[in-house]
């Protein structure tokens, strides 16, 4: 059967001008792509994300841009299949995610961990009841160090659901101890126990040392003195020595 030349034609004026806006968009989605790249790793690079974050995550945004592009190139030129097409394509990505939901979820929470930084390599943290030291952050994982040399294997998405103390994001941590003196005797000020407190070994002098009076009872009178330090338990002994010293008819002891 003849070709139709007409017919012949029309395909290709209709072909050439699906290649020709395919081309365009081609090359626009290659240039926002580019952008969208450089911008996000500008961005990254501001807030001191990991460099390996910065570049996975530009890679990714770029990834994004030219799917989209790839898309707008498919419609194109399948026009009326293209809502098929789409359709195989998402259940297929809703398949695949089902399947790898746990490694996705650790993989993004890993992404979260090392943009946001709630806690560096380094830092000693607590979660999920383990205690350890940051040895290293992975985009699945995190790895913890505990004080008797254990190895803790943490995925990343425990982090999004459970409560994480950072031990050390504030170099001082508070310590209190109860000192006991006859009622009848003059009250105590905050001075007093700051110049007692600031001789003890260890015992930092900001915030500074303050006293609470909580009860009077018995013929006694009980105050609460509180403390920081940057290793708490290495200063708690000099300062109850200190605070016998200045208060020898007092009782000093941990509440």
């Amino acid at each position: 059967m003849p070709l139709d030349p007409a017919t012949v034609r029309d395909n290709i004026l209709d072909y050439g001008a699906r290649t020709f806006w395919a081309l365009v968009v081609a090359a626009v989605a290659l240039l926002i792509a580019r952008a969208v790249r450089g911008v996000t790793m500008r961005a990254l690079a501001r807030n001191r994300a990991q460099a390996n974050v910065t570049v996975l995550l530009g890679n990714l945004a770029q990834l994004t841009v030219i799917v989209v592009g790839v898309l707008l190139i498919l419609a194109i030129y399948t026009q009326g299949a293209f809502g098929w097409i789409l359709t195989s394509f998402s259940v297929v990505g809703i398949v695949i995610g089902l399947s790898l939901q746990d490694i996705l979820k650790n993989f993004f929470a890993g992404v979260w961990v090392l943009v946001e930084r709630p806690f560096r390599i380094g830092d000693s943290i607590e979660v999920s009841g383990y205690s350890g030291t940051v040895e290293e952050i992975a985009f699945r994982t995190t790895q913890l160090r505990t004080d008797d040399g254990r190895e803790v294997i943490v995925p990343n998405g425990t982090f999004m659901t459970s409560a994480v103390v950072n031990l050390t994001r504030f170099p001082t941590r508070r310590a209190s101890a109860w000192l006991v003196l006859p009622a009848d005797e003059k009250a105590i000020t905050a001075d007093e126990i700051r110049a007692a407190l600031l001789k003890a070994d260890g015992v930092s002098p900001e915030p500074p040392p303050s006293v609470e009076l909580r009860s009077v009872a018995d013929g006694k009178a009980q105050y609460l003195v509180s403390f920081w330090a940057a290793n708490r338990d290495a200063a708690l002994a000099p300062a109850l020595r200190a605070l016998r010293a200045r208060f020898p008819q007092g009782e000093v002891h941990i509440g």
